[in-house]
């Protein structure tokens, strides 16, 4: 690889650190090809990006970027996985494609720009998402609303069943 290459490289891994705030820092060594490319389709179905990286070009990259907080974990067979809204979504694919593919192991997270442990990986794939968040949100905010309707409805019923009973004695 020449050092034009290389810089290219460069550039196209800052783009890619700087608008993906969402990451996950994967050692694939032992993984069989049949696997990866297993893994890199389900990545693509799920609107996420996969890359094998150079760990000294990609740390060059990470300079001012969220992925600076995780530049130690750049060593060995290091590949990128990212997305830039569905933190939850990447960690579920990771999760499920690790319980047969034990041959990977997780470095690192980067959550919304924030770094955490590769091993605290289950704990981010059952997080709720935020399509979820925001529905129970809203639930929440309706249900009190919603429950002073009946209440104050409650009185005007209770009077019409007790016309229409007067009304059937009658």
């Amino acid at each position: 690889m020449n050092k034009t290459e290389k810089e290219q490289l460069r550039q196209e891994l800052h783009h890619i650190f700087a608008t993906n705030p969402n990451a996950l820092l994967v050692s694939f060594k032992g993984l069989k090809v049949n696997d990866a490319a297993t893994l890199r389709r389900k990545l693509r179905d799920a609107r996420c990006g996969y890359r094998v990286v150079k760990n000294t070009i990609a740390k060059i990259a990470a300079e001012g970027t969220p992925m600076a907080g995780v530049l130690e974990k750049f060593d060995g067979t290091t590949a990128v996985a990212y997305n830039e809204a569905d933190p939850i979504g990447l960690a579920k694919i990771f999760t499920d494609f690790s319980r047969d593919n034990k041959s990977l192991s997780f470095k690192a997270i980067l959550l919304d720009g924030k770094p955490i442990p590769g091993d605290q990986l289950e704990a981010v794939a059952t997080m709720p998402t935020k399509p979820e968040l925001l529905a129970k949100l809203l639930f929440l905010l309706n249900y009190p609303i919603t429950s002073l309707a009946r209440v104050l409805q409650a009185p005007l019923r209770d009077v019409g069943v007790v016309l229409k009973e007067i009304k059937k004695e009658a």
